[in-house]
């Protein structure tokens, strides 16, 4: 894996653990919007309504206002079409030289410079808010928020989460990973409405599952080889178990390098879960691919 695919994974992953931490943190059982319809978070309360996009700069060395740049005039875009919604804009960005917890408010010559902006990739976005004159306005409704690293912010959300009545170690092993993979499948759902979740359903519908979740989202969670290890636990019940009929659903959408790994999967589940005697049950692996797979597969 390339360094900027690397880098945009921890995006991602930072995005869903900062919508997780907003989640726990909500005291109304607000509105909850995972991808926003205007930011990556859109919270209503209340309160009113606030809107949080998230950046994740691990690897800069200092903040520097051109880093910010995009998520700026995406929000003074949408503003600008919504002058009197009252919408609170927040960044919620990581740097490793600013203090977690502190805040900066921009100012009008730094808004002016960004609106002022003559790099391509900035183009669009500069030429719909040519002539906008709400600069001070904005300003009072825009904040950045610097946050922890992503280590250090999975830590934190761990300790929120067993303060929820989960032990320590089901908190990070079980409800924290499978949170996170609840967001994800949340992220993708194409109606804004079915990506609204709410602090109290989103908590109790997450008691309900007792299972490890393990998939992309979640090998990239800092706590990845305890994960695999509760999931073999959870499992080896069942695999231990002799006698029975096991079916294995193989399905090459959501296996990288399907043709590669499967067959030797399928020789090693066979070598150690039905070598013995007693397990004279075959197992039985049901294969969702292409047919010239199947073939190759014949030939190994």
């Amino acid at each position: 894996m390339s360094r900027t695919a690397d880098y945009a994974i921890q995006g991602f992953i930072y995005q869903f653990i900062i919508t997780f931490q907003k989640i726990l943190a909500d005291s109304y059982d607000s509105d909850i919007t995972i991808e926003g319809i205007i930011e990556d978070i859109d919270i209503s309360s209340p309160l009113g309504s606030e809107v949080f996009q998230c950046k994740y700069h691990e690897c800069k060395t200092k903040f520097t206002l051109s880093d910010i740049y995009k998520p700026v005039l995406q929000m003074l875009v949408h503003f600008n079409k919504n002058p009197n919604a009252g919408i609170k804009y927040r960044l919620h960005a990581h740097f490793p030289n600013e203090m977690v917890g502190s805040t900066k408010k921009l100012i009008k010559t730094e808004i002016e410079q960004i609106l002022g902006s003559k790099a391509t990739k900035y183009k669009t976005y500069v030429t719909e808010l040519a002539g906008f004159v709400l600069v001070d306005e904005f300003i009072d409704l825009f904040e950045i928020h610097f946050g922890a690293s992503l280590f250090d912010t999975e830590k934190s959300v761990i300790v929120a989460l067993s303060q929820e009545g989960f032990s320590t170690a089901d908190a990070e092993e079980i409800f924290y990973p499978n949170a996170i993979h609840s967001i994800a499948e949340y992220s993708i759902k194409h109606s804004p409405s079915e990506r609204i979740v709410k602090r109290s359903s989103f908590l109790n519908k997450l008691k309900e599952k007792k299972k490890t979740a393990i998939n992309r989202w979640t090998r990239e969670l800092q706590s990845y080889e305890k994960l695999l290890k509760q999931r073999r636990k959870q499992l080896s019940e069942n695999l231990n178990s002799n006698g029975r009929v096991r079916v294995l659903l193989l399905d090459s959408n959501y296996i990288n390098d399907f043709e590669a790994y499967v067959p030797q999967l399928i020789i090693d589940f066979v070598n150690k879960y039905n070598s013995k005697i007693k397990l004279n049950q075959a197992p039985i692996f049901s294969l969702l691919c292409e047919e010239d797979m199947i073939i190759i597969f014949g030939k190994n």
